[in-house]
């Protein structure tokens, strides 16, 4: 269950809105960003609050360290700044060479929480971002919460970070593209419609009914087939060969003179998760 911070929250949100305001310099916001993190967020000033990092001669903001090993980095921007996506760039090189997976941005007002995986590089998906003065308060505590040191020993973040991501757009299709998968919708089908449907003109409908955005934001999907298993040659010695082939190949289902059916794109348009 989440933790309730939504009473802290309340009590810096005039003080980070006083900041953004007047668009103090990042030392005095970072000094401001440290007293959250003790006072709201859990943490201890001496033992787990590391100010100025230190990561291959670079600097980190902020290093949160539990049982004394880092568990996330906090980059830290001018309060009145907005948060660009170049900034995760550089923070993100130094969370790689310390092996750490979640980098926050912050200037006070905005919040924003990194994922990085680095199986081919390195890769950054922002997995939530709140504005404490325009969100709605519970929104923004939930959000925040995920920081606080209970959660982070819990594995809060992390889970919701696996929620978010099976939830993806990209990864409901690639479940639908598999080939299970539209087997099932295409029975579905003929036994709501009494028509059989082939794999390409479904794969097609269903493409068209996603606006050009999401299939941006999805990429390339390609139906996923399960490889087929041959029986060993042993096995089929002495089989008749009529026998042999009609356990190793499939008649295509024949369609006659059936149009496909045709889906309006705008009637059907599924805006992809942000």
């Amino acid at each position: 269950m989440p933790i309730d911070i939504s009473k802290g929250l309340k009590k810096y949100i005039p003080i980070f809105q006083e900041a953004h305001e007047q668009g103090i310099n990042e030392a005095e916001t970072s000094m401001r960003i440290g007293k959250f993190l003790e006072d709201v967020l859990g943490y201890d000033v001496f033992s787990e609050i590391s100010k100025e990092y230190t990561v291959k001669d670079r600097y980190v903001d902020y290093a949160i360290k539990l049982n004394n090993k880092p568990k996330f980095f906090i980059e830290i921007k001018q309060a009145g700044a907005d948060l660009r996506k170049s900034y995760i760039e550089q923070a993100s090189n130094y969370a790689a060479n310390a092996n750490v997976k979640w980098v926050i941005l912050t200037s006070g007002r905005y919040w924003q929480a990194y994922h990085l995986s680095f199986d081919e590089g390195i890769q950054s998906d922002l997995v939530w971002s709140t504005d404490i003065i325009e969100d709605d308060i519970s929104d923004a505590s939930f959000l925040i919460s995920m920081l606080h040191k209970k959660s982070i020993l819990k594995g809060e973040l992390e889970d919701y970070y696996l929620i978010i991501k099976t939830l993806s757009p990209k990864s409901i299709i690639q479940a639908i593209f598999q080939e299970d998968t539209l087997r099932v919708i295409r029975k579905h089908l003929k036994a709501v419609n009494g028509i059989n449907i082939n794999e390409d003109d479904l794969t097609d409908s269903i493409k068209d009914m996603l606006s050009k955005d999401a299939w941006e934001q999805i990429g390339d999907v390609k139906i996923k087939k399960k490889r087929k298993t041959s029986r060993p040659k042993q096995e089929l010695e002495g089989v008749p060969a009529s026998s042999v082939e009609s356990s190793t190949t499939k008649e295509p289902e024949k369609v006659e003179n059936i149009e496909p059916p045709i889906v309006d794109s705008k009637e059907n348009n599924i805006q992809p998760q942000q």
